[in-house]
């Protein structure tokens, strides 16, 4: 049970934060999962983007729509973030979704957080959408 997980994120240190007004989706417990996030999911972390973060909010949005996330809430300051709901591809169990797109000296910093709604374990659903994501974009 101790290595069970259902939320991940690329950031560690400044995971991102759900957003959406009425949003009941708890912070990043950082303490809980950093241990089973370093020996599981090691290589998932933030993506670096040559480009502005305008334009790389532009292909998180297009990338979104894709994918068929539904958009809850987007906003742009201090930076780009987007929430979204995805859904699992075989039961299509709603989890969430949420996309900080962060300016950084030459160019913006991608970090993106993907939660189970339901269960203790997603059975490494979460770090493909992740690890999907930011391999397209």
């Amino acid at each position: 049970m101790a290595n069970l997980i259902n939320d991940i994120s690329t950031d560690l240190e400044d995971p991102p934060a759900f957003f959406a007004e009425g949003n009941q989706i708890p912070p990043f417990d950082v303490q809980r999962a950093k241990e089973i996030m370093e020996k599981k999911y090691g290589d998932i972390g933030n993506l670096e983007l040559r480009m502005s973060p305008a334009e790389g909010f532009a292909l998180v949005r297009l990338l979104v729509g894709e994918r068929g996330w539904k958009v809850v809430e987007e906003a742009d300051s201090p930076f780009y973030k987007m929430q979204a709901v995805a859904r699992t591809l075989v039961l299509r169990f709603p989890d969430d979704v949420v996309i900080e797109v962060r300016p950084r000296s030459g160019g913006c910093t991608v970090a993106m957080r993907s939660r189970s709604r339901l269960g203790k374990s997603d059975l490494g659903a979460n770090a493909r959408r992740i690890r999907s994501f930011l391999a397209d974009l």
